[in-house]
């Protein structure tokens, strides 16, 4: 990796280097540069846009990572302040024990030690005349001394008690911010808690903030922590009183602080760690890296986040980039006779290129400078899009706009690089001019450089053969995927000395497009668990061939228009083609912006609308025969009896779950804790979980299920079970793979075999499935807290799981349909595609945009020309329609190839591909969505380029045929 930098490193150093030195030290390169960014003012600027564009979209990528690690990291401050370690005791008369080992002589690098009891429960608000009566199912009870609290760490600030005052007593609670946001609570009013079969009343004394101790959460993804502050004593009373022998007892935690701050305090975790395992074996303990847990995530999500926006911007910064080399090459073919003059005068071809370069790279400065600023801004309107898809998840995050000043920098660098390579590749190009051509503006005949395109001929399809054989021996998706087009492509200038040119091109760009559609299919093996530079490559293989079969074969438009000119009604419509059809490569580079953000927008719409249409078979094949899935306190459980026994309810399948911690096998990354559940046979009595994979020794579903209720060594888990947070759920774990199942309290550790797999995204969020049995051997701590309930013939399951969950609140109930769940997480998952259709979007606005700024150079380029046709007789009626048509033309064109190729694409993954499980999806066109994207594409195109038609449309001819400039 580090040579490959250097690499492409060494020639923007180089190009840098000379750029100073011929600013500082060559008069004339600088004179130039300068008197034609002086002497243009309007023209520089329409450079500086189409550069800046592309480097806003990198910055705000990084932008985008910055704010999800700076949200994700501030966890640690919210949720845990000083609480660097966490160690919680399963029953709490064992607490004494562990407090004793753990006090026995100083422990290095901590500066302290916290006990508290903690235990779920259902909070709501009492009955009161004219006030709605609210409910909060999860919540927790806790004890926590606050003179104790105000003082651990050594920062009362960070704990959250810091103005809390005496521990509540008698009655008394105080309750964080949360739980007072959930329940409308303030100071006075009344609260009560259920909890071990009891219900009891509090007093509101006070609210704290959600913050260090106060705001901590014991288990589960969701930020927020609902915590109830009551009277030493409170819950081992209560749950001495209960009178269900299966409720969990209160948890005792021990929270444990480091020397240092919030953050940095989590850098002595690894061996104070090591310090609080060694004192605590033998005791029945769970210890967690709670700090550094966070931290690690934090970073992990956010540079997930950074990369998927970056990939995805990918497309927009191309865009950016393809606009920028047609900005360069309209300004070369202008300047071409000066270009050539100065040759004439004595220039040297390398003086032509760093003189021109200069000019360019000066361009790049300023567009790089401003477009780092403005990727802030468009950084801030993504992360203010994807604030309402993080608050609606399961996280509940709450986003913090973040901005590193590094993350600047580099996007500066990356987009200066980007503009400079562009620039002196087509400074390059125009040191090659012939000079006699130059000054007498000749095109370049076709032989000039026939045996440099055979060498680059021959030297492509090399490197496209042998990147084929690779990418497919090696299984690499992008070798494999680009490999054959390079060398088809690179046929066309061998094969074009033997057959016509349109043949040349049109063959192996169809075979190209063909590879790039069906490769997917054809190689399921080499593209299975593609991501999101995969579907890069193919859209710019595709898009680049389709735009070169396109514009090669574009004559047909131009004999219709014949036909209408002669007819006497296509006149504005030949003079609208006559420019695209001239200027071959520029049309291609205005198609290749439309086309490759139209592109990926569709194939985004498509997965859209099929993910969406999919909810009630999804539902279906997760429920298993049943309708709700009821979860309810471990304080307070239920029994199997208890629940059919409830009205409407015709059958329950009752499911245990614990919270294990799990590692994958011949993986460096840490233990992730998710959830476990245990099943029995009355899981499978009115129905089979539909698997997406199973050993092949199974031959039905079902089989699978039933061998792992008989083998305590196997499990069925999502394919994203070891996924963390942020984004569309992803394959991480398949068929076959060993997980080491560790219990938190005893270190224990059970391998288990995946024989089976179920859906990635893993709606109901049940984690690993094994045998209800087989729970206690894995994990000291368990309970029955899940039950799958069928609804009785006649009785709704939505007006069901309302019912169940007011008559069971006193169990902390919250009921939910399967299809409900499933909505819940499908519409999370569409709405981030949309995200990225937004983001994509933005490209599609700098293809408008460029549309219209080409339109602009075009006025000033053809101005004389215009001035021949309203000297002998066309109206501006005329002139003005044709250039709206020529927009029409080339937008129409772009659209209608993004469009076709994100249909194809889409259909062939979604139907074909074992990206989506090896199953085929029924595949539906997104209408709408095409609509509203070609309308607001055509609409848009034709309104950026209607002042510049206008503009044409009213030069007069006697100044347009004046020689001077």
């Amino acid at each position: 990796m580090r040579l490959l930098i250097l690499l492409l490193a060494t020639p923007l150093l180089v190009i840098a280097a000379l750029t100073v030195f011929d600013f500082a030290f060559r008069p004339t390169f600088r004179r130039l540069a300068v008197r034609n960014v002086r002497r243009r003012k309007g023209e520089a600027v329409l450079v500086v846009l189409g550069s800046l564009l592309g480097t806003a979209i990198i910055t705000s990528s990084f932008v985008v990572g910055d704010t999800l690690n700076a949200s994700i990291r501030d966890e640690a401050r919210t949720r845990l302040g000083p609480i660097d370690e966490t160690i919680l005791v399963a029953q709490p008369d064992g607490l004494p024990a562990v407090l004793a080992r753990l006090t026995a002589t100083p422990i290095p690098d901590i500066d302290g030690l916290l006990p508290a009891l903690t235990a779920p429960v259902s909070a709501a608000t009492v009955d009161a005349p004219g006030r709605q009566r609210l409910a909060e199912p999860n919540a927790a009870m806790s004890e926590v001394d606050f003179n104790a609290a105000r003082g651990f760490g050594r920062d009362p600030a960070a704990t959250g008690f810091a103005a809390a005052g005496p521990t509540p007593s008698g009655t008394e609670a105080v309750i964080n911010q949360d739980l007072a946001d959930d329940l409308h609570l303030g100071v006075g009013d009344q609260v009560e808690a259920y909890l071990y079969g009891t219900r009891v009343a509090f007093s509101v004394r006070g609210v704290v903030p959600r913050l260090g101790v106060a705001g901590f959460r014991t288990q589960g993804d969701d930020q927020h922590a609902r915590n109830l502050f009551v009277a030493p004593g409170t819950l081992v009373r209560l749950a001495a009183a209960a009178t269900a022998g299966t409720a969990r007892p209160p948890s005792a935690l021990v929270f444990v602080s480091n020397v240092g701050g919030v953050f940095d305090g989590a850098r002595a975790t690894p061996p104070v760690f090591r310090e609080l395992r060694a004192r605590t074996a033998g005791l029945n303990a769970e210890l967690f890296q709670s700090k550094q847990d966070v931290l690690d995530r934090a970073k992990e999500v956010g540079d997930r986040f950074a990369t998927l926006f970056g990939l995805v911007g990918a497309f927009t910064v191309i865009a950016g980039v393809l606009l920028l080399v047609n900005i360069v090459v309209m300004l070369a073919e202008e300047r071409k006779a000066e270009l050539g003059m100065l040759r004439a005068l004595g220039f040297k071809r390398n003086h032509l290129v760093r003189a021109f370069g200069l000019e360019g790279n000066l361009y790049a400065i300023v567009a790089a400078s401003l477009g780092a600023v403005a990727g802030v801004g468009v950084g801030r309107v993504v992360v203010k899009a994807t604030e309402a898809i993080f608050a609606s998840g399961n996280r509940d995050l709450s986003l913090r706009f973040a901005v590193r000043p590094v993350s600047l920098v580099i996007g500066f660098l990356i987009g200066l690089a980007i503009c400079m390579l562009t620039v002196w590749g087509a400074s390059v190009r125009i040191g090659r001019l012939n000079v006699i051509r130059a000054i007498r503006d000749l095109p370049e005949p076709e032989s000039s450089h026939r045996r440099d395109r055979l060498a680059l001929g021959v030297a492509g399809v090399l490197l496209g053969v042998v990147a084929a054989v690779v990418g497919i021996a090696g299984r690499s998706p992008i070798p494999a995927l680009i490999g054959p087009p390079i060398a088809l492509w690179s046929l066309v200038p061998l094969v074009g000395r033997l057959v016509a040119h349109r043949l040349a091109v049109s063959v192996p760009c169809l075979l190209a497009l063909t590879w790039g559609v069906a490769a997917f299919s054809v190689l399921p093996s080499v593209f299975d668990g593609s991501d999101v530079s995969v579907f890069l490559a193919q859209g710019v293989v595709l898009v680049f061939t389709s735009v070169w079969l396109v514009v090669t074969n574009d004559d047909g438009f131009h004999l219709i228009a014949e036909r209408l000119s002669a007819s006497g009604r296509g006149l504005a419509a030949r003079l609208a083609l006559a420019n695209p059809l001239a200027k071959r490569f520029r049309t291609a580079l205005l198609l290749g912006m439309y086309s490759l953000v139209v592109f990926v927008l569709v194939f985004l719409a498509s997965f859209a609308d099929v993910f969406q249409a999919q909810a009630p078979r999804v539902a279906r094949e997760a429920s298993a025969g049943y309708d709700v899935v009821l979860d309810v306190n471990p304080s307070s459980p239920l029994t199997a009896d208890d629940v059919v026994h409830q009205a409407g309810v015709a059958a329950v399948a009752p499911l245990v779950q614990a919270r294990p911690q799990y590692q994958l096998q011949g993986s460096t990354g840490l233990a992730q804790q998710q959830t476990l559940t245990g099943f029995d046979e009355s899981l499978l009595e009115r129905g089979t979980p539909v698997l997406a994979h199973r050993d092949r020794r199974f031959a039905s579903d079902s089989d699978a299920w039933r061998a792992v209720l008989r083998d305590p060594a196997l499990a069925i888990v999502p394919g994203g079970l070891l996924s963390r947070g942020g984004g569309p759920s992803r394959t991480t774990v398949a068929v076959g793979a060993l997980i080491t199942v560790i219990d938190p309290a005893s270190g224990r550790r059970h391998d288990v075999t995946v024989v089976a797999t179920t859906d990635e995204a893993d709606y109901v969020r049940s984690g690993m499935f094994v045998a209800a049995t087989t729970v206690p051997t894995l994990i000291s701590r368990s309970a029955q807290s899940r039950f799958y309930i069928a609804a009785a013939p006649g009785t709704d399951p939505t007006q069901l799981a309302r019912r169940l969950q007011g008559d069971l609140l006193v169990n902390g109930a919250k009921a939910d349909t399967f299809r409900t769940l499933v909505d819940q997480s499908l519409s999370r998952q569409n709405d981030f595609l949309r995200l990225l259709q937004g983001y994509l979007a933005l490209g599609l606005v700098i293809g408008i945009a460029g549309l219209g700024v080409v339109m602009v150079r075009a006025v000033r380029e053809r101005r004389r020309e215009i001035g021949m046709l309203r000297a002998i007789g066309f109206s501006s009626r005329v002139v003005r329609t044709a250039f709206l048509l020529e927009a029409a033309f080339i937008a129409g064109q772009g659209v209608a190839i993004g469009m076709a190729l994100g249909l194809i694409t889409s259909f062939s993954v979604i139907s074909h591909s074992s990206i989506l499980g090896g199953e085929s999806l029924p595949f539906t066109v997104p209408w709408t969505a095409l609509a509203a994207l070609a309308a607001a594409s055509l609409s848009a195109s034709l309104l950026a380029v209607y002042a510049p038609a206008a503009q044409a449309s009213r030069i007069k001819p006697a100044v347009a045929l004046r020689i001077a400039d």
